[in-house]
């Protein structure tokens, strides 16, 4: 059985652009931290593992923990679209407006004035840097981020590469919203139920010649393991989340929006965190550095962390991050160390999950909170 924490009721709050989010609360009586999930995954992910949960631990540690659900969580995605299909989705807007949003609630409501730490996982941690870098989340309200498997660059397998190239979410963009691991494309997602079935052709038609290839990791009868591996890059190496894997992945993957995985997809393109191009086509993206400023990261402390085997994110998105931040004058670099800490043996998801990460993983999160 895994460890699974319990969910406090959510305090909902609302950004500039009227996108209803969830600030849960699990109260110590130490330093503030805010944990920040990754895209179509769900504050919850800081909420199992096989043998003791990131919460559990931080709490324990005397950690006054907070965990965000933004706008590209399956718990809320649907919700905010159907209110207002007009949304942005992009990586761009989540930056702008959901962390800083949460940071603001904290000190208007609930009388925080300590610094909050920051911890970003996947594309949490991309919208965490990418709100530094664009002066939104500041050193006003925040001194210390631990960063997992992405920050402003984007590395990552063959497979994901060669899917990034094939212009079927910009096709798909024009037909739907919100895109499912396992749930059938239908044409009114607000008024009907979709039920667990074929994606639209343009994504069933080469995921089915996909697992055909030496491409498909991991064969296994769990029906929404190969539809996230396709769909993302194999997100854990399975022997490590044995429980979580065999029970648990339909509680923890959900909608994502087709605007952000495209926007995604761009970057990988890219190789770095740049503007949204909505009208972009493939191999037609603008050369920008606009997001690639040092001088916001001047005055923080930063871990970065990932696994040697990750295979959503390549090990490089944090080694690049990393080799960048100390690049150029010594008057631009970070004034603290900036931390790195490449874990052999782990990959994505089970950085948090996985079976030894409590003994692992974690000690390496805290200390990098506690800088």
């Amino acid at each position: 059985m895994a460890a699974c924490t319990p969910a406090p009721e959510p305090t909902l709050i609302e950004t500039s652009d009227h996108c209803m989010l969830e600030l849960r609360r699990h109260r110590g009586s130490g330093a503030p931290v805010l944990l920040v999930h990754g895209a179509s995954a769900q504050s919850g992910t800081f909420r199992i593992g096989e043998t003791e949960t990131l919460v559990e631990c931080l709490v324990r540690q005397g950690f006054d923990v907070w965990t965000l659900d933004w706008r590209a969580s399956m718990r809320l995605v649907k919700n905010i679209y159907c209110a207002n299909p007009s949304t942005d989705f992009t990586i761009d807007r989540a930056a702008t407006e959901d962390v800083p949003t949460a940071i603001r609630v904290m000190r208007r409501n609930f009388g925080i004035t300590q610094k909050i730490a920051l911890l970003g996982h996947c594309m949490g941690g991309a919208i965490v840097t990418q709100g530094i870098a664009q002066g939104v989340i500041g050193v006003a309200d925040v001194e210390t981020v631990v960063v997992t498997a992405l920050a402003l660059f984007y590395r990552a397998a063959i497979d994901n590469l060669l899917k990034a190239q094939d212009g079927v979410l910009e096709e798909l963009l024009l037909k739907q919203a919100l895109l499912h691991p396992t749930t059938q494309w239908v044409d009114d997602i607000c008024h009907q139920n979709p039920r667990d079935g074929d994606w639209d052709p343009l994504l069933q038609r080469p995921y089915e010649v996909w697992k055909q290839t030496p491409l498909r990791h991991h064969p296994c009868d769990i029906a929404i393991c190969p539809r996230l591996s396709y769909m993302f890059g194999m997100p854990y190496l399975p022997d490590t989340i044995p429980t979580i894997h065999a029970r648990c992945l339909p509680s923890q993957f959900g909608y994502i929006p087709v605007q952000f995985l495209l926007h995604c997809t761009q970057n990988l393109r890219r190789g770095y965190a740049a503007p949204f191009e909505p009208n972009a086509r493939r191999r037609m993206l603008a050369s920008t550095d606009v997001y690639l400023q040092h001088e916001p990261f001047r005055d923080l402390k930063l871990t970065l962390i990932t696994g040697d085997l990750n295979s959503l994110w390549h090990r490089d998105s944090i080694d690049t991050m990393y080799e960048w931040l100390l690049r150029g004058q010594r008057s631009a670099r970070p004034r603290d160390e900036v931390v790195k800490r490449v874990i052999p043996g782990y990959g994505h998801q089970d950085l948090y999950w996985g079976l030894k990460a409590p003994s692992d993983v974690f000690p390496q999160i805290v200390e990098g909170l506690r800088r």
